[in-house]
């Protein structure tokens, strides 16, 4: 018999160590079946069999225990037991080799539990992150729900009481015409301009949002929007990607709260110099209104069912509000908006 017969040469050896140094046992251990495929061929042996504290058994070329033959080669791990079927004219060749796989085993096998509750960590966290998202699209068609009822008692109530504003304006209209009095008659286009502006506002925000916002995105719709309420509103979209489209919870928040923060400035600031601001980048987007008007105190600020609104808005959409006012420096509100 050749004594040299089964050993294994320095650079084999060396090989298989090395191969064993890289090894990743993989999710819930999903690669160890190959690691005892490489143990056996490296190894010249028979079968290996890898069997755990766990309780999960891996082998190659299966994990089963054979009926006769000489019995395994047995190298306790820190974490289980690996059994190594030799060829009986090799049998007890590889005590060194054994020996250091064994160690370079341990540190790997050692933290395969660890790794096993991380798997199971990130699983539960996938599944929790697909049920708030499934909430969160209930709660969104319960809404659209309650909104398409809204849009119906609109409808039949409100809407026809601007309907009936608009003939008796336009019957007023008629008889300041005879009359001939020029200035009643620019205060009457300015009123029916008002009232037309409500209207198409009542609609849109029943319906979602503007025609504009909802085909061509919050650049247009905002456009115009602002189109009309003067000179000291300036709209500022250097850094604003015009043919992005963003989801429509997101779109509706950016329009609404800038809509919003604009009427507020009018309101309270009035002659004030405002500016919104959008910008959006790989990650987030954010916008901003500010004026130049007095400000106020932070308290009189919370308190609006404005600010109430924004909120909800940014909230629904994912993002955040900040708010920043004091009496003789304006206002401005910031929304950030993850992508």
């Amino acid at each position: 018999m050749n004594p040299l017969k089964g050993m294994l040469w320095p650079a084999r050896r060396e090989s298989l160590l090395a191969q064993i140094a890289r090894f990743r046992p993989g999710p819930g251990g999903a690669h160890l079946t190959r690691l005892c495929r490489e143990l056996q061929v490296g190894l010249r042996a028979e079968r290996v069999r890898l069997t755990l504290d766990s309780g999960q058994q891996f082998g190659w070329p299966d994990v089963g225990v054979p009926a006769d033959g000489p019995p395994p080669r047995e190298v306790p791990l820190r974490n289980g037991m690996l059994y190594v079927y030799f060829r009986p004219w090799s049998f007890g060749r590889h005590r060194a080799t054994l020996r250091e796989v064994a160690d370079l085993l341990g540190p790997v096998l050692e933290n395969l539990p660890l790794q096993h509750e991380l798997d199971r960590s990130l699983e539960e966290a996938r599944v929790h992150a697909e049920l708030v998202a499934a909430a969160r699209r209930r709660a969104f068609g319960e809404r659209d729900a309650e909104r398409q009822e809204i849009e119906r008692d609109l409808h039949d109530g409100a809407q026809h009481q601007l309907v009936a504003l608009g003939m008796t304006l336009g019957l007023l209209e008629l008889h300041a015409a005879k009359q001939n009095e020029p200035g009643v008659q620019a205060q009457i286009e300015r009123l029916r301009s008002g009232l037309d502006r409500a209207q198409r506002t009542l609609l849109s925000s029943v319906e979602g949002g503007s025609p504009l916002l909802r085909e061509f995105g919050v650049l247009p719709a905002l456009e115009a929007e602002l189109r009309d309420v003067g000179p000291q509103v300036r709209l500022e979209v250097g850094q604003w990607d015009g043919s992005r489209r963003y989801d429509a919870t997101i779109e509706l928040a950016v329009y609404f709260i800038c809509l919003e923060g604009v009427n507020n400035a009018r309101k309270h600031a009035p002659g004030a110099q405002v500016v919104v601001r959008l910008a959006d980048g790989p990650y987030e987007l954010t916008f901003s209104v500010a004026d130049d008007g007095p400000g106020m105190e932070d308290a009189q600020m919370e308190g609006t069912s404005g600010l109430a609104n924004m909120r909800r808005r940014i909230t629904a959409a994912g993002g955040r509000l900040q708010i920043r006012t004091a009496p003789g420096t304006g206002t401005a509100i910031y929304g950030f908006i993850p992508l």
